[in-house]
């Protein structure tokens, strides 16, 4: 549960005020019922009240100004059903806001399938190079502009579960937020070849890729700086993905009848434990850092320069 000071912290930071009073503007505005109406009836109330509603407060604050907001997570944490939740009750609420996934800009089949040629985990995509950054960067520049535009669609069913570029879709919000498993990271020459969280030691092979991904994740880096805030949901564990994925996955096979086999699973989590070095997950410098556990519980709000009080036994979510 997150501490109630730390909830005090991230309203500051965001120019909401004091909790009080916007907790009880929440629940005296339609804002607060159509987040509950739409609100996954599974999710914890930590991420409505620390997460979900702060961000349509600040989408509240933009209104009418073209804004754009990274949001990182490792996968299967939770950001695509935060995303699709966001969408819905913006909508609801006359808020224009727009949720793309980086996963989105995925190239097409074949180029994705050069790209990705040769890595160590045999993954089909998801690496730092798999994306069609020219367009990302051109999409963002006419949106920024104030152009309305389409955006691509991936589809990670097709091809048995490699998945395939799949139409386009209209994007004309003010407020965008560009979410993915690796935005934000940053690239690094701590390369360390002894990483704690893997049961496994890197290969040699993997320490190559490792080395040869620094270049082209610093290639993403023009894209983070676009960003007006850049938030984290950062893993306490850095092996929740193990639990995660295999989770997304199985819900992925029983809605759309397709999914990774278990070996490309195995790999793919392999991949995420491996491709990049963990520090730049823990030193990414992200304007909200809120901690999450392995059972996707949020634990903890780190702000950039404040001071962290020991958790409180309180929440004001209580």
């Amino acid at each position: 549960m997150i501490p109630s000071d730390d909830q005090q912290r991230l309203l500051q930071h965001l120019d909401l005020g004091d909790a009080v009073t916007w907790f009880a503007e929440q629940r005296k505005t339609e804002r607060h019922q159509v987040a509950l109406d739409h609100w996954h009836p599974e999710a914890a109330p930590d991420w409505l009240w620390s997460v979900g509603l702060p961000l349509l407060s600040l989408a509240n604050q933009w209104r009418g100004q073209r804004r754009l907001l990274g949001l990182s997570a490792l996968p299967g944490c939770g950001k695509t059903t935060l995303g699709q939740w966001i969408e819905a009750a913006g909508k609801v609420l006359d808020l224009s806001i727009q949720v793309v996934s980086l996963d989105d800009f995925y190239f097409e089949a074949d180029q994705l399938d050069a790209a990705m040629r040769g890595n160590p985990w045999g993954v089909p995509r998801a690496l730092p190079g798999s994306h069609d950054l020219n367009l990302l960067q051109d999409c963002l520049l006419q949106w920024r502009e104030g152009q309305d535009l389409s955006m691509p669609c991936f589809d990670k069913a097709k091809r048995n579960g490699r998945g395939d570029r799949n139409g386009w879709r209209r994007c004309d919000a003010d407020f965008l937020i560009l979410e993915g498993w690796f935005v934000g990271c940053e690239s690094t020459m701590d390369l360390a070849t002894a990483e704690s969280h893997l049961e496994t030691p890197l290969t040699p092979e993997e320490l190559a890729w490792r080395t040869k991904l620094q270049p082209v994740l610093a290639d993403y880096e023009a894209i983070w700086s676009s960003f007006d805030q850049l938030w984290q949901l950062r893993a306490r564990n850095f092996n929740a993905p193990l639990l995660w994925k295999r989770q997304q996955e199985a819900t992925l096979q029983s809605e759309r009848g397709a999914s990774l086999s278990p070996s490309e699973l195995e790999r793919f989590i392999r991949m995420i434990l491996c491709a990049l070095p963990s520090c730049c997950f823990q030193q990414m410098r992200a304007d909200v850092v809120v901690e999450v556990d392995s059972d996707r519980s949020l634990r903890r709000i780190h702000l950039p320069n404040a001071i962290q009080d020991s958790p409180s036994s309180a929440s004001l979510t209580g």
